[in-house]
């Protein structure tokens, strides 16, 4: 669909107010309620592999096959090591194969840290809105899931949650940063707050989204913190590697080992291994597109604040965008119109990833329509 109400895509430009006279015209897209069209519901990296990349992943798969009749490596030896030299590289830190372990996604990494330092008889706490899944995972290994709500809504309120923690000391206390729905983060020195706050539990921070991040890792306070600091990433979302599936975990070497205890055996396929370290050695090529990606996040606030949307500050890609009455009928409008964004359970906000730069143009053409012919109210 060429773009008749927006101006040529340019990364980091800013996008000019539109013709009403023309966008009134414009006929809507019209897709089947949930499939097809334009995807920015999902936050991840939008653009694919270079063919480069994709051919190096595709090589070391096929030096796997030959061998796929035995068992993986149980240690991820090699991976770990490569996620170490990444992590040196990129944080400027000292880390060492020791101080990884990996699982099949952040959500099976954060399972095992729920059955090593949780389970039954035991408490976690987290802040809400945030992961749907932490409290899930949570009541899945029997812990029971302390959360804290907001009273500063949609961004979470961390004074409650150092409150929280210090009255209840739970077990395990997770929060991610930046955070998923809202894309709001926490600073290393609120961090140091809440571990002094702690007893004996253990911190875990989720850092999924921390290469999409505008603000620092709490990495540092593994060394400071040893025995009360796990960090959870994943090759999900800048990385490109979300249906690869590989989570990890940066923790002190005795964190670490207590997590390997209690793994399950050769859970993490020698395929995945070996693709996973393709592309975590292709990083920085890979990474390239990020910044381009946040400059794509900037220019579509803009036009939407101007068309009256609120949106809160968001330390990564994706963004909130309400307030809505009805945010399930809004949500159905744009499925309906071919565009699909996320519905994550917060009253009045929607989300919005941003997907490529023709995807954006386009969903901001149908926005402007929209509003136009009365289908959405700001």
């Amino acid at each position: 669909m060429n773009t008749t109400s927006l101006p040529p895509h340019r990364s980091g430009g800013f996008t000019n107010p539109p013709d009403r006279s023309r966008t009134l015209t414009l006929p809507l897209p019209a897709a089947p309620l949930g499939y097809g069209g334009i995807e920015l519901h999902c936050p991840v990296n939008p653009y694919p592999l270079a063919p480069h990349i994709q051919n190096a992943v595709i090589e070391a798969v096929r030096v796997q096959i030959a061998t796929i009749n035995t068992y993986p490596d149980l240690d991820a030896t090699a991976l770990r090591k490569k996620l170490a030299e990444y992590i040196c590289n990129r944080e400027r830190t000292d880390v060492t194969a020791e101080n990884i372990c990996v699982a099949n996604g952040c959500n099976e990494m954060l399972h095992q840290i729920f059955r090593t330092f949780a389970g039954p008889g035991k408490t976690a706490l987290g802040l809400e809105p945030s992961y749907t899944y932490f409290r899930v995972i949570a009541e899945a290994t029997g812990t029971q899931w302390m959360s804290v709500p907001s009273r500063a809504f949609p961004h979470r309120d961390i004074d409650t949650a150092i409150t929280a923690i210090e009255k209840q000391q739970p077990d395990v206390v997770v929060i991610q940063s930046p955070n998923n729905p809202t894309g709001d983060s926490i600073s290393p020195d609120i961090f140091e707050e809440v571990l002094c706050r702690m007893g004996s539990g253990i911190l875990v921070i989720d850092e999924a989204f921390i290469e999409m991040s505008t603000v620092d890792s709490a990495l540092q306070l593994i060394r400071r913190h040893p025995e009360k600091v796990a960090i959870c990433r994943t090759l999900s979302t800048a990385l490109t590697f979300a249906g690869g599936r590989l989570g990890y975990m940066i923790a002190a070497p005795n964190v670490i080992n207590a997590l390997l205890a209690t793994r399950l055996p050769h859970f993490v396929p020698s395929i995945t291994q070996a693709a996973a370290a393709v592309i975590i050695a292709r990083a920085d090529e890979i990474l390239v597109r990020v910044p381009e990606l946040l400059l794509e996040r900037d220019r579509m606030v803009t036009y939407l604040r101007f068309e009256g949307f609120d949106i809160p500050h968001s330390d990564t890609n994706f963004f909130l965008i309400g307030q809505f009455e009805d945010t399930r009928a809004v949500w159905e409008t744009y499925a309906s119109a071919g565009i699909l964004l996320g519905d994550i359970g917060l009253p009045h906000y929607l989300q919005v990833s941003p997907g490529l730069p023709h995807e954006n143009d386009q969903f901001l053409e149908t926005t402007s329509s929209l509003i136009c012919r009365r289908k959405i109210i700001v």
